[in-house]
């Protein structure tokens, strides 16, 4: 059956948007919720695989396409970028969702290679989206772009191991508040979203393998579940419409009550 969901966001229609990460989890919920508002769509990612399996499940939403690249190689984003600039002539929306990093272990013990890893792939990939994107916006004088940081960007992550990745997510909302302040006179928003636990493949088989850690994992979500992936599509698409033309900077919190 078809879906019949209205549109929300008419302004959408026609335009670019680019979802790094974009195959599974959130990042294939926002481009399927980008989709449906008209936009279309280009996927980024490595998996070749996964993107096939993605752009099947998408291909009665809309215009959905894909690029591999790897968003910790400036030179790939940099291909990613002039792709789309060839291909679309223009970009509109941006969610740098894409990470990954090295394994998880106590900041005393953890290896300068899992901690490199962990930043270049959690931090260092959005700096380099965003150094590629900006001046294809900057040329249009519009633009914005929305950068997944965390709940635990703004906090400390409460299991053993993942300093690191604490480090890198709040690594990414300095990063997008110092952008937002930048551009904020030249047409271009930037801001970031901040997701709790969410249900997504990866989450969901971590929870799996550990009964203890997942009760300890619903134990920090007072509405007492896992958020979908279409949630935080539904924050990322309200931080790209004109809706929230005056949302600059500071972060969205989706946490189910996480930080409150």
């Amino acid at each position: 059956m078809a879906d019949v969901t209205p549109r929300r966001y008419p302004e959408m229609k026609g335009k670019v948007a680019l979802v790094t990460g974009g195959t599974t989890g959130i990042g294939l919920a926002t481009a399927q919720a980008f989709a449906h508002e008209g936009a279309t769509v280009v996927i980024a990612s490595r998996n070749e695989k996964r993107a096939q399996q993605a752009l099947l499940g998408l291909a009665d939403v809309g215009r959905v396409s894909w690029i591999a690249c790897d968003v910790t190689s400036g030179r790939d984003v940099e291909r990613l970028i002039t792709t789309i600039s060839r291909d679309h002539g223009h970009l509109d929306y941006a969610f740098n969702n894409a990470g990954s990093g090295g394994k998880m272990s106590p900041i005393a013990s953890m290896s300068e290679e899992a901690w490199g890893k962990t930043i270049t792939g959690y931090l260092t990939s959005v700096f380099l989206c965003m150094r590629h994107q900006l001046p294809v916006m900057l040329k249009a004088g519009h633009g914005v772009i929305v950068n997944n940081s965390s709940v635990d960007g703004l906090r400390g992550y409460p299991l053993t191991g993942g300093g690191a990745y604490a480090a890198a997510k709040h690594g990414v909302l300095g990063l997008t508040r110092s952008a937002a302040l930048e551009h904020a006179k030249d047409g271009i928003r930037i801001t970031a979203i901040c997701p709790g636990w969410i249900g997504t493949p990866l989450v969901q088989n971590y929870i799996k393998k550990n009964e203890e850690i997942g009760a300890r994992i619903l134990g920090q979500e007072p509405i007492g579940r896992l958020g979908t992936p279409a949630e935080v599509a539904n924050g990322v698409l309200w931080l790209c419409s004109d809706a929230s033309s005056f949302a600059l900077g500071s972060p969205m919190i989706l946490d189910g009550g996480y930080m409150a």
